[in-house]
């Protein structure tokens, strides 16, 4: 009877604990707005820039009430708003259960918390941040207003005083409260900056340590497994910058990069979903030549695995479109392949003998790797495509302009047909297009799927290796580029 009794008080003191914990995972915000007295108000989370509305609460005839819910928010910076032309932000920390006293004179320097250390101390700043802004303003009207170097320098000096002042405040909050979300997101914030005793050297020097500098301590502050940042509006823009402008924009580079970034978000399963979208969506509308390795590596690595959400016919279309483009990746070796090339005198002689320009058998063959040259510009064209027909002389001019720096044209004519080779021919005699590599390929069509060719013209750039340097290029993005490859050589 005994054992029995005390294993029901167990039974019991478990469950009581147990509905406690729960209580305590929900949130519970009481607020006191007497100037909202009968309105409707609503709570919204930030989701990077975006605000989602979380829950409504009607405000009774003393403007007061209480949010409420047995699932805990996500911790974040969320948005209280009363109508269009009044709301602020506060925040939402590990401690889901305070009150908000609300005071439309000024939000931020009369609304009081109780309960949240967090927004107590995330108001002081924005409230000092506020006064000290305003001070800002006025110094800049009294640069902007004198014209005395004197006053001029005066003002600088009490800028930089200012600028000093709000540093230490902020530093100082941060260094006092170290394990509050308030003290995260103000970290979060924090720039970056070389110290003075690394920067030696000349000045092109010391803006190349800057730059190392800030690329490697980019994350110093901010916290990319932290899901609450998510909900800030800071969280998805320092990725973004991070992405496409701090990283070395290489697509070596970049995939360590974002191998970084992912696996970082792993902390969250909604922070890893958040971070693998946006890093897919980011590559696959780049305009940057070279992003599709980036992409593709996405791809491979983790979204065909590991995105559960996404559709069984995407993810099959994905996986194609990955074999279409694989052997193409800048930094690869081209693909080989047998062509038959057409010496000048055959297209010469063809201008008068039709038969000669009709047969498709004349021409020796060879493989694009026998090609020796320091850049090989390969070039797939046919002689009918309108924009072949602007693109091709162009190009002419550009290897006229590097041909004695060891530059040479494969140009592959892609229509294999008596007809195409009739109108090639013709081409080449016109505008007198000798001296390139002029072949095609009369008996298959294999280097489309090697080069991935859906429309013409397509130009690609190896070096002598016969490594991928550029493709998809134009005649212009050719003559550019090798110019910077041939002066860095």
């Amino acid at each position: 009877m005994y054992m029995a009794k005390k294993r029901l008080q167990i039974l019991i003191s478990t469950l009581l604990l147990t509905a406690v914990t729960l209580s305590a995972q929900g949130y519970k915000i009481g607020i006191n707005a007497p100037d909202f007295a009968g309105k409707q108000i609503i709570i919204a989370e930030y989701f990077t820039s975006r605000m989602v509305p979380k829950d409504t609460l009607d405000l009774n005839i003393l403007g007061t009430g209480t949010f409420s819910g047995e699932e805990a928010f996500d911790g974040g910076l969320y948005v209280l708003y009363f109508d269009q032309g009044h709301f602020f932000d506060f925040m939402i920390g590990d401690d889901q259960e305070f009150k908000i006293r609300v005071d439309s004179t000024d939000f931020t320097k009369l609304t009081k918390f109780e309960g949240s250390e967090d927004n107590q101390l995330f108001f002081k700043y924005k409230s000092f941040l506020s006064e000290k802004r305003t001070a800002q303003q006025g110094f800049a009207q009294g640069l902007k207003d004198t014209s005395s170097a004197k006053d001029s320098a005066r003002i600088r000096k009490e800028i930089d005083a200012l600028n000093l002042e709000m540093k230490d405040f902020t530093n100082n909050m941060i260094d006092s409260n170290p394990d509050l979300f308030v003290t995260t997101f103000l970290k979060a914030m924090k720039e970056v900056k070389a110290p003075k005793e690394v920067l030696v050297g000349t000045d092109r020097q010391k803006d190349s340590i800057q730059y190392m500098y800030y690329k490697n301590h980019y994350f110093d502050y901010f916290n990319i497994s932290d899901l609450r940042l998510l909900h800030t509006p800071i969280y998805e823009p320092k990725i973004k910058t991070f992405i496409n402008r701090v990283a070395f924009q290489h697509p070596d580079s970049l995939i360590v990069s974002v191998d970084f970034l992912l696996e970082k978000s792993r902390s969250d399963e909604a922070l890893f979903r958040y971070m693998l979208i946006t890093l897919f969506n980011n590559f696959a509308e780049s305009k940057m030549m070279g992003m599709d390795k980036v992409y593709f590596h996405i791809a491979q690595k983790y979204y065909i695995p590991e995105a559960t959400w996404s559709s069984p016919e995407f993810i099959e279309e994905l996986k194609q479109n990955y074999e279409k483009t694989k052997l193409t990746f800048i930094g690869n070796t081209a693909p080989n392949f047998v062509l038959k090339r057409l010496p000048k005198d055959h297209f010469i002689m063809a201008q008068m003998d039709t038969a000669i320009k009709r047969d498709p058998h004349i021409g020796s063959d060879f493989f694009m790797y026998q090609v020796k040259a320091e850049f090989t510009l390969i070039y797939f064209w046919e002689a009918d495509c309108g924009h072949c027909k602007k693109s091709t002389p162009a190009l002419y001019e550009v290897f006229e302009k590097y041909k004695d720096q060891g530059v040479q044209v494969i140009a592959v004519h892609v229509i294999n047909s008596v007809e195409g080779k009739e109108k090639w021919v013709n081409f080449v005699n016109e505008y007198e297009i000798y001296d390139w590599i002029n072949c095609w390929s009369p008996y298959n069509n294999d280097f489309r799927n090697s080069y991935n060719l859906n429309s013409f013209p397509q130009l690609f750039l190896l070096d002598k290796d016969k490594i991928i340097k550029a493709k998809n290029i134009s005649a212009e993005q050719a003559d550019s580029i090798l110019e910077n490859l041939i002066e860095t050589k």
